[in-house]
């Protein structure tokens, strides 16, 4: 029976997310912060995050930095950028929004 209902889910055995991209967006310090991810079954093969009216050398900067502990946590539970904590802020709801898309 169990074998049944993950075979229903959707999800290779095993796997974590349903291979994809997926976005998530989230109101940043200036404007839309955007979280795209692309997963395989079993990880993070990807994250790019964008905030085109972030501010430059604050939120702009930290956006590269971010995504990288999105891709190295696996998941929207990242610690931030100090310094930036708005955008970071925006940055872990979109990313929790493009988890959610990747998980059900």
């Amino acid at each position: 029976m169990c074998t049944s209902m993950v075979a229903c889910s959707g999800r290779d055995e095993g796997g974590k997310f349903k291979a994809g991209t997926y976005t998530g967006e989230a109101d940043g310090f200036g404007g839309k912060v955007t979280v795209i991810i692309t997963t395989d079954a079993k990880s993070v093969t990807e994250v790019k995050c964008e905030g085109l009216e972030e501010t430059e050398a604050i939120g702009g900067a930290a956006l590269e930095e971010l995504a990288e502990q999105i891709k190295t946590a696996g998941s929207a539970e990242i610690d931030g950028v100090s310094g930036a904590t708005v955008t970071s802020t925006a940055v872990k709801d979109a990313a929790a929004k493009a988890f959610e898309s990747a998980n059900k």
